[in-house]
């Protein structure tokens, strides 16, 4: 799988029970605003994760390395802490999330 907002690769768990309908190469519309692919999978092209374009949110759908662990999705982690933290600092009306440039190590 591959992040598109930190570039990094994780060998990664799926559920292709479902999977999300997105384009990979421009952002699209849903009911809660604009939404980019943020993770997708590396065999198969599948959406693996979205980031919100217009409120401070993103998801993924997998889960690291295959196994629980406590540290396993910690990068995704300290981004919502960074995104909630940016925020917070802002305390102005969102119009655009915040673009986390360094989290947990990781470079956007």
């Amino acid at each position: 799988m591959l992040d598109r907002v930190s570039g990094t690769v994780r060998v990664t768990s799926h559920n292709h029970g479902f999977a999300v309908d997105a384009p990979l190469d421009r952002p699209t519309g849903t009911p809660y605003g604009q939404v980019e692919v943020s993770h997708v999978g590396l065999n198969d092209d599948v959406v693996e994760g979205l980031r919100c374009l217009e409120v401070p949110a993103f998801s993924v759908q997998f889960h690291p390395e295959s196994a629980a662990g406590p540290h396993d999705a910690a990068p995704l982690f300290q981004r919502f802490v960074d995104l909630m933290e940016e925020n917070r600092r802002s305390r102005e009306a969102v119009t655009l999330p915040p673009v986390v440039q360094d989290s947990a190590g990781e470079k956007a």
